[in-house]
């Protein structure tokens, strides 16, 4: 009768877990639960983009200057004849965006995010627009007003590829006294981006154009050089 006994006990234990089980996904998540679980996901999220003691942005910063001096000593010692063959561009083009691939998360086809624009004041037609991406650099338009009937026809190029960072979360475009030349506009890039989306990255500070972006400077602390902007982001 022992080995009867136990059986009935075990059973029993299973059934109280799952009641309990069933009672507390029925149970409504309060405020500070909730708080709790959003400061978790934060930690979580930071723990494989910092080290103690060290800034993650500045760590970053040099790997990628790591990785510029690869690269030209990569193309230093690379054949000069080319690579023949026809290619076949793969995008920038829009994904479907439902991750869970039934339906959870589906809000059709999407692309990166924009997260600021800015109209050059010193272009008196209109036309030229600079745009900033999550992770996509500075882009800039020069028909993006009267000179394009639809939005299609709107063309953009990048300008900050061979930057430090990608991530853009602010623009301005300073106004000219006297008759504007938007070809000698000054362009402000404040990178990182402030949406605190679990692909945000912060930046390493404010990218200065003279030229009308044919030629960045990076602005990495304030005036008094006491105050660091890496690690930071900018929004408007």
């Amino acid at each position: 009768m022992k080995p009867v006994i136990r059986v009935q006990r075990v059973i029993g234990i299973v059934v109280l877990v799952a009641a309990s089980a069933v009672a507390q996904v029925g149970r409504p998540v309060t405020a500070a639960a909730r708080q709790q679980n959003n400061a978790a996901r934060q930690r979580w999220q930071t723990t494989g983009r910092s080290l103690p003691g060290a800034s993650s942005a500045a760590l970053r910063h040099n790997a990628l200057q790591q990785k510029s001096r690869m690269r030209a000593l990569r193309n230093l010692s690379a054949p000069t004849g080319g690579i023949s063959g026809a290619w076949i561009s793969l995008g920038p083009l829009p994904l479907p965006s439902d991750a869970s691939g039934i339906g959870l998360q589906d809000y059709n086809w999407v692309s990166g995010r924009a997260t600021t624009v800015a109209i050059d004041p010193n272009d008196v037609t209109g036309n030229t627009v600079y745009a900033g991406g999550a992770y996509g650099g500075v882009w800039k338009s020069t028909n993006a007003g009267n000179l394009s009937p639809s939005p299609v026809s709107v063309n953009w190029a990048p300008l900050t590829d061979d930057q430090p960072t990608l991530a853009i979360g602010a623009i301005a475009v300073q106004p000219q006294l006297g008759i504007p030349n938007a070809s000698n506009s000054v362009v402000l890039a404040g990178t990182g981006e402030t949406n605190s989306a679990g692909d945000s990255y912060y930046g390493l500070g404010i990218l200065r154009s003279a030229d009308a972006g044919r030629s960045w400077s990076l602005v990495p602390q304030d005036a008094t050089g006491t105050h660091s902007f890496a690690g930071l982001g900018f929004s408007q």
